[in-house]
């Protein structure tokens, strides 16, 4: 029997454990999450292309916390908390453009930079000052023509985490800043959100995604990581041979990417760029409680139609690729639990080959790292 002592999670990942099982499923752990990654990260709520114009808005949740984006009136743009500062209703939904936000309830209305300019009978309330209840500002950004908020006012900012990110996708997606929302395709699963980033290695592509076997040489996969983000690239086999392959995993020479590139940003996204045709995916996983979570898959296109080459690809991900990783980590879920089962092991060879665990291990020790800071087990 392995002894308990090798199998703790350490800061050297060729040393390390994974994460405890309970972390799959501790209602505590859960809970320390909430306060600790996903209140003081950087989180996508939408597209700059929905945000074109002053009094564009859009809505969005974190969690259980309400936001909204728009646009105001000088072009900039602002995030608030989505809440009227006078008895709590929701002020916006969905997505739209107006330049005064009114409260359906009571019709307090505020202005793009989230000032208070009108509540029904101010006049007549003693000590009243429409200055002070403003809406609460909240850290916004752009990355890559996204959109994304933090609600911790002291979180550094996204660009300074994330120095060469935006070149390196534009350098391999040709046309990225052309590229049109096509589709949102969206999952549920019965497994704890971290089982969805975990699977940031390649140890399990031959044996979860053989048919891909034919097409990509696994040896040949690369891995990077640079702080809050990774990079992964995969290279198409040579000997590449499209007969009897599907017409998704086809690749004709004249396509022009010959890699698969996926890009992971903390905690919860996944840029991605398959072989073929320039193509361009935003993954994001989200936890609905300590056992259950959900992906959103945003599919974008070089063309207004998507062609069926594209549409292929987009439904190659949809129907077989991800379902089999799915099926693994709901698998993991029901595993975890297991009372033989407390701690596993993390593959992490020297050379971080393309089997290495090492990407795993760096998600894992951010997670560790947000909820304990540098305080490992010795």
């Amino acid at each position: 029997m392995v002894e308990a002592s090798t199998q703790r999670f350490r800061r050297e990942p060729e040393l390390s454990g994974t994460l405890p099982a309970s972390y799959y499923y501790d209602p505590a752990i859960f809970e320390r999450e909430r306060e600790a990654i996903w209140f003081k990260t950087w989180q996508l709520v939408g597209y700059v292309h929905d945000l074109a114009k002053p009094g564009d808005y859009i809505t969005a949740d974190i969690l259980d916390q309400k936001v909204f984006v728009v646009r105001d009136k000088s072009g900039e743009l602002r995030a608030f908390y989505n809440v009227c500062m006078h008895r709590g209703h929701i002020l916006a939904e969905g997505k739209g453009s107006k330049t005064i936000f009114t409260c359906p309830f009571h019709a307090w209305s505020y202005d793009t930079d989230g000032r208070l300019r009108a509540a029904g009978n101010a006049e007549n309330v003693a000590g009243f000052k429409l200055e002070d209840f403003s809406l609460v500002p909240i850290q916004v950004e752009t990355l890559l023509n996204m959109v994304f908020v933090n609600l911790d006012d002291t979180a550094p900012s996204l660009r300074s985490q994330t120095v060469g990110l935006e070149d390196q996708v534009r350098a391999t997606v040709k046309g990225f800043d052309r590229m049109k929302f096509a589709r949102r395709d969206r999952f549920s699963i019965k497994a704890n959100w971290k089982f969805i980033l975990d699977q940031l290695e390649c140890y399990h592509c031959p044996h979860l995604h053989p048919e891909v076997t034919r097409t990509v040489d696994w040896t040949k996969r690369e891995s990077f990581e640079y702080g809050i983000w990774q990079r992964h690239r995969q290279t198409v086999r040579s000997d590449i041979d499209n007969q009897g392959l599907d017409k998704a995993y086809r690749l004709e020479p004249d396509q022009p990417q010959q890699k698969s590139n996926i890009w992971y940003l903390w905690p919860n996204y996944l840029f991605i760029s398959h072989w073929g045709v320039a193509n361009f995916k935003v993954f994001s996983a989200w936890p609905n409680d300590p056992e259950t979570s959900f992906e959103y898959v945003d599919n974008f296109s070089l063309n207004e139609v998507p062609t069926e080459a594209e549409v292929a690809a987009f439904n190659r991900f949809r129907d077989v690729a991800n379902p089999q990783d799915i099926s693994a980590m709901e698998l993991q879920q029901q595993g975890c639990k297991a009372r033989g089962y407390r701690q596993g092991r993390l593959m992490v060879d020297a050379d971080h080959s393309w089997r290495s665990e090492h990407a795993t291990h760096h998600f894992q020790r951010m997670v560790w790292e947000a909820l304990h800071g540098a305080d490992y087990p010795s």
